[in-house]
Protein backbone atom coordinates (compact mmCIF):
# COMPACT_ATOMS: atom_id res chain seq x y z
CA UNK A 1 0.00 0.00 0.00
CA UNK A 2 2.72 2.48 0.99
CA UNK A 3 4.70 1.62 -2.14
CA UNK A 4 1.69 2.44 -4.23
CA UNK A 5 1.27 5.74 -2.39
CA UNK A 6 4.75 6.93 -3.25
CA UNK A 7 5.43 5.38 -6.63
CA UNK A 8 2.01 5.52 -8.27
CA UNK A 9 0.13 8.27 -6.46
CA UNK A 10 3.03 10.71 -6.36
CA UNK A 11 4.19 10.06 -9.92
CA UNK A 12 0.71 10.10 -11.48
CA UNK A 13 -2.07 11.51 -9.32
CA UNK A 14 -0.16 14.39 -7.80
CA UNK A 15 1.06 15.48 -11.21
CA UNK A 16 -2.52 15.50 -12.42
CA UNK A 17 -3.72 17.40 -9.34
CA UNK A 18 -1.09 20.09 -9.78
CA UNK A 19 -1.72 20.39 -13.52
CA UNK A 20 -5.48 20.72 -13.10
CA UNK A 21 -5.12 23.21 -10.27
CA UNK A 22 -2.82 25.44 -12.31
CA UNK A 23 -4.80 25.12 -15.55
CA UNK A 24 -5.94 28.56 -16.54
CA UNK A 25 -4.67 30.09 -13.28
CA UNK A 26 -0.92 30.56 -13.11
CA UNK A 27 0.66 31.47 -9.77
CA UNK A 28 0.97 35.15 -8.94
CA UNK A 29 4.11 37.05 -9.90
CA UNK A 30 6.90 35.97 -7.61
CA UNK A 31 8.91 39.21 -7.43
CA UNK A 32 8.20 39.44 -3.69
CA UNK A 33 9.94 36.15 -2.91
CA UNK A 34 13.53 36.03 -1.73
CA UNK A 35 15.03 35.73 -5.19
CA UNK A 36 18.52 36.00 -6.68
CA UNK A 37 19.98 35.03 -3.33
CA UNK A 38 23.38 33.42 -3.15
CA UNK A 39 23.16 30.81 -0.42
CA UNK A 40 24.86 32.19 2.71
CA UNK A 41 28.41 31.08 3.45
CA UNK A 42 28.89 28.35 6.02
CA UNK A 43 31.54 25.87 7.12
CA UNK A 44 30.61 22.31 6.08
CA UNK A 45 31.56 19.28 8.11
CA UNK A 46 34.73 17.57 6.91
CA UNK A 47 32.84 14.28 7.27
CA UNK A 48 29.40 14.74 5.67
CA UNK A 49 26.78 11.99 5.94
CA UNK A 50 25.38 10.54 2.72
CA UNK A 51 21.86 9.16 3.03
CA UNK A 52 19.46 7.88 0.39
CA UNK A 53 15.88 8.59 1.43
CA UNK A 54 13.17 5.95 0.90
CA UNK A 55 11.63 7.88 -2.05
CA UNK A 56 15.09 8.04 -3.66
CA UNK A 57 16.40 11.49 -2.68
CA UNK A 58 20.18 11.70 -2.29
CA UNK A 59 20.97 13.74 0.83
CA UNK A 60 24.43 15.03 1.71
CA UNK A 61 24.18 16.16 5.33
CA UNK A 62 26.85 18.86 5.52
CA UNK A 63 25.94 19.91 9.08
CA UNK A 64 24.00 18.04 11.75
CA UNK A 65 23.29 18.44 15.44
CA UNK A 66 26.55 16.66 16.14
CA UNK A 67 28.52 19.70 14.99
CA UNK A 68 26.03 22.57 15.45
CA UNK A 69 25.26 22.18 19.14
CA UNK A 70 21.84 20.95 17.98
CA UNK A 71 21.01 24.41 16.62
CA UNK A 72 20.28 23.14 13.12
CA UNK A 73 20.69 20.41 10.53
CA UNK A 74 21.53 21.06 6.89
CA UNK A 75 21.54 18.92 3.76
CA UNK A 76 22.27 19.37 0.09
CA UNK A 77 20.09 17.06 -1.97
CA UNK A 78 19.18 15.74 -5.39
CA UNK A 79 15.47 15.07 -5.75
CA UNK A 80 14.63 12.51 -8.46
CA UNK A 81 11.89 13.07 -11.05
CA UNK A 82 8.41 12.36 -9.74
CA UNK A 83 9.51 12.49 -6.11
CA UNK A 84 8.77 14.64 -3.09
CA UNK A 85 7.22 14.32 0.37
CA UNK A 86 3.48 14.14 0.84
CA UNK A 87 1.82 16.92 2.88
CA UNK A 88 3.14 16.98 6.44
CA UNK A 89 4.09 19.32 9.27
CA UNK A 90 6.80 19.54 11.91
CA UNK A 91 5.72 19.87 15.51
CA UNK A 92 8.63 21.89 16.93
CA UNK A 93 11.15 22.90 14.28
CA UNK A 94 11.26 25.22 11.29
CA UNK A 95 12.55 24.65 7.76
CA UNK A 96 14.20 26.61 4.97
CA UNK A 97 14.24 25.48 1.34
CA UNK A 98 16.75 26.83 -1.16
CA UNK A 99 16.54 26.10 -4.89
CA UNK A 100 19.74 26.82 -6.87
CA UNK A 101 17.96 26.18 -10.18
CA UNK A 102 14.26 26.29 -9.25
CA UNK A 103 12.35 23.45 -10.89
CA UNK A 104 10.28 22.28 -7.91
CA UNK A 105 6.61 22.83 -7.07
CA UNK A 106 6.49 23.83 -3.41
CA UNK A 107 3.20 23.74 -1.54
CA UNK A 108 2.40 25.25 1.85
CA UNK A 109 -0.55 26.27 4.00
CA UNK A 110 0.44 29.72 5.30
CA UNK A 111 -2.66 30.22 7.47
CA UNK A 112 -3.34 27.16 9.62
CA UNK A 113 -0.97 26.24 12.44
CA UNK A 114 -1.12 22.73 13.90
CA UNK A 115 0.41 23.15 17.33
CA UNK A 116 1.14 19.50 18.07
CA UNK A 117 0.85 16.04 16.55
CA UNK A 118 -2.63 15.50 18.00
CA UNK A 119 -3.92 18.21 15.64
CA UNK A 120 -4.53 16.11 12.54
CA UNK A 121 -5.82 18.07 9.53
CA UNK A 122 -9.25 16.93 8.34
CA UNK A 123 -9.60 14.76 11.46
CA UNK A 124 -9.10 16.58 14.75
CA UNK A 125 -8.39 19.97 13.14
CA UNK A 126 -9.43 21.90 10.01
CA UNK A 127 -8.01 20.72 6.71
CA UNK A 128 -5.06 22.52 5.16
CA UNK A 129 -5.54 25.16 2.47
CA UNK A 130 -2.35 24.75 0.48
CA UNK A 131 -0.93 27.21 -2.02
CA UNK A 132 1.36 26.24 -4.89
CA UNK A 133 4.61 28.01 -5.71
CA UNK A 134 6.64 27.27 -8.82
CA UNK A 135 10.12 27.83 -7.45
CA UNK A 136 12.64 30.04 -9.22
CA UNK A 137 16.45 29.82 -9.51
CA UNK A 138 18.35 31.07 -6.44
CA UNK A 139 15.17 31.29 -4.39
CA UNK A 140 14.65 30.80 -0.67
CA UNK A 141 11.48 29.84 1.19
CA UNK A 142 10.79 29.51 4.91
CA UNK A 143 8.14 27.26 6.47
CA UNK A 144 7.61 27.67 10.22
CA UNK A 145 6.76 24.76 12.48
CA UNK A 146 3.15 23.61 12.49
CA UNK A 147 2.40 24.50 8.85
CA UNK A 148 1.49 21.78 6.35
CA UNK A 149 3.90 21.75 3.43
CA UNK A 150 5.73 19.57 0.92
CA UNK A 151 7.13 19.69 -2.59
CA UNK A 152 7.20 17.77 -5.84
CA UNK A 153 9.66 17.42 -8.69
CA UNK A 154 7.34 17.59 -11.67
CA UNK A 155 10.22 17.52 -14.17
CA UNK A 156 12.01 14.63 -15.86
CA UNK A 157 15.43 15.37 -14.35
CA UNK A 158 16.88 15.37 -10.82
CA UNK A 159 16.65 18.77 -9.13
CA UNK A 160 19.06 20.27 -6.59
CA UNK A 161 17.79 21.56 -3.26
CA UNK A 162 19.24 22.72 0.04
CA UNK A 163 17.43 22.07 3.33
CA UNK A 164 17.95 23.66 6.73
CA UNK A 165 15.97 22.50 9.77
CA UNK A 166 16.15 24.28 13.12
CA UNK A 167 16.54 23.21 15.81
CA UNK A 168 17.99 19.71 15.31
CA UNK A 169 15.55 16.84 15.55
CA UNK A 170 15.15 15.43 12.08
CA UNK A 171 18.50 13.82 11.22
CA UNK A 172 17.75 10.51 12.92
CA UNK A 173 14.53 10.31 10.90
CA UNK A 174 16.57 10.09 7.70
CA UNK A 175 19.26 7.92 9.27
CA UNK A 176 16.72 5.37 10.48
CA UNK A 177 14.27 5.34 7.57
CA UNK A 178 16.83 5.87 4.80
CA UNK A 179 20.10 4.17 3.87
CA UNK A 180 23.52 5.46 4.85
CA UNK A 181 25.97 5.05 1.96
CA UNK A 182 29.61 5.81 1.20
CA UNK A 183 28.88 6.70 -2.43
CA UNK A 184 25.54 7.51 -4.00
CA UNK A 185 24.17 5.00 -6.55
CA UNK A 186 24.18 6.07 -10.18
CA UNK A 187 20.39 5.93 -10.35
CA UNK A 188 17.47 6.83 -8.13
CA UNK A 189 15.40 4.02 -6.68
CA UNK A 190 12.51 3.90 -4.25
CA UNK A 191 13.28 1.55 -1.36
CA UNK A 192 9.89 -0.08 -0.86
CA UNK A 193 11.06 -1.83 2.31
CA UNK A 194 11.53 1.52 4.07
CA UNK A 195 8.47 3.43 2.89
CA UNK A 196 6.16 2.13 5.59
CA UNK A 197 8.45 3.26 8.40
CA UNK A 198 8.96 6.59 6.62
CA UNK A 199 5.27 7.33 7.32
CA UNK A 200 4.58 5.22 10.41
CA UNK A 201 7.64 6.33 12.42
CA UNK A 202 7.43 10.02 11.51
CA UNK A 203 5.80 11.04 14.85
CA UNK A 204 8.86 9.77 16.73
CA UNK A 205 10.75 12.64 15.10
CA UNK A 206 8.07 15.30 15.53
CA UNK A 207 6.52 14.89 12.08
CA UNK A 208 2.89 14.32 11.16
CA UNK A 209 3.15 12.71 7.71
CA UNK A 210 0.06 12.06 5.60
CA UNK A 211 -0.36 8.71 3.83
CA UNK A 212 -1.85 10.05 0.59
CA UNK A 213 -1.85 13.49 -0.99
CA UNK A 214 -5.37 14.71 -0.23
CA UNK A 215 -5.61 13.21 3.27
CA UNK A 216 -4.82 16.52 5.02
CA UNK A 217 -5.90 18.89 2.24
CA UNK A 218 -9.03 21.02 2.15
CA UNK A 219 -8.27 23.29 -0.81
CA UNK A 220 -5.50 23.87 -3.38
CA UNK A 221 -4.81 27.13 -5.17
CA UNK A 222 -1.91 29.12 -6.66
CA UNK A 223 0.07 31.15 -4.13
CA UNK A 224 -1.25 34.61 -3.35
CA UNK A 225 0.84 37.76 -3.34
CA UNK A 226 0.51 37.85 0.44
CA UNK A 227 1.98 34.36 0.74
CA UNK A 228 4.96 34.96 -1.52
CA UNK A 229 5.66 38.20 0.35
CA UNK A 230 6.01 36.47 3.72
CA UNK A 231 9.26 36.91 5.62
CA UNK A 232 11.79 34.23 4.71
CA UNK A 233 13.89 34.95 7.83
CA UNK A 234 17.13 35.34 5.92
CA UNK A 235 18.85 36.97 8.90
CA UNK A 236 17.91 34.04 11.12
CA UNK A 237 19.24 31.59 8.55
CA UNK A 238 22.55 33.45 8.28
CA UNK A 239 22.87 33.46 12.06
CA UNK A 240 22.42 29.68 12.18
CA UNK A 241 24.88 29.04 9.38
CA UNK A 242 27.51 31.15 11.15
CA UNK A 243 27.56 28.54 13.94
CA UNK A 244 31.16 27.24 14.15
CA UNK A 245 31.86 23.53 13.88
CA UNK A 246 31.74 21.87 17.28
Amino acid sequence: MITKIFSTLIACCLSAILSLTLLGAKPQAVSAQTLNLAFPDYTPSPEPELIVGPPGEQFTFTRTGRNTGNRFTMAEALVPPGSGPLPHFHEDYDEWFYFPNGGITLFVDPKHTYSDLSKIPNQTAPGADIELIETKPKSLYYVPRGHVHGFYNNSNIPVQMTFVWAPERITDYFRNTGENVKVFPSDFKIDATRLESFVKDAPIYGIDQSQYFMQYIHTIKPATKATIALDDHVAGLKDLLATPLS
